[in-house]
């Protein structure tokens, strides 16, 4: 009786080492981002999933007069200087900037905290390149962003799970990739681009 309570013992304490052990590995890692660990199947599961939720109304073209004020940055001097600097949050308007390589500005995004259903896009000269239309405000989430160019003819769609996290769809429905937080993950789960957030 006592050999087999002492087998109980230790067959006990060699399990709670494994599960410790597990743990300790699995919290050192510190992965937060599921894409890169998923199958190529279960990305594109999740992909088709996304899409379907996202591509049932949307309106292709949309009248831009309600955003002639905006056609230039009015900040385009302060805005890139701050980004420059490193600065994103300007007390009224958040800053994200989005670059080449990692250095080169190609485009950076204002979002005004009084205007909650848009976000503007500049390229980096200042001439305004897109806007986002909100389905709810920009701090609820989950949320979806509706983004059209120039010319008001729509160019893709996001699906905001939280501020950081969004999947992203192009006009045709052809997904472009994931952001969460600064790097925007293909299917395949490689960085494809970056960005500079808040």
């Amino acid at each position: 009786m006592a050999k087999i309570f002492k087998y109980f013992i230790f067959t006990a304490l060699i399990s709670i080492l494994a599960i410790s052990i597990s743990y300790a590995k699995t919290l050192k890692g510190k992965v937060e981002l599921d894409w890169p660990l998923l199958s190529q199947q279960e990305r594109t599961k999740t992909i088709n999933h996304y899409k379907d939720l996202l591509f049932k109304d949307i309106q292709r073209k949309i009248d831009m007069k309600q955003f002639e004020g905006g056609k230039k940055d009015p900040n385009v001097r302060i805005n890139r200087t701050a980004l420059k600097k490193g600065l994103r949050n300007l007390g009224e308007r958040e800053l994200a900037g989005f670059y080449f390589l990692g250095k080169i500005l190609v485009i950076y995004g204002v979002k005004y905290f009084e205007d909650k259903y848009h976000i503007y896009y500049y390229d980096a000269m200042g001439r305004l390149k897109y806007v986002d239309i909100l389905d709810k405000p920009h701090d609820e989430y989950p949320h979806v962003s509706y983004k059209y160019d120039n010319n008001g003819k729509f160019k893709e769609v996001s699906y905001y799970i939280s501020e950081y996290d969004q999947y992203v769809f192009d006009k045709d429905g052809d997904f472009k990739g994931r952001w969460y937080f600064e790097k925007l993950y293909d299917k395949k789960a490689k960085v494809i681009m970056s960005r500079k957030l808040p």
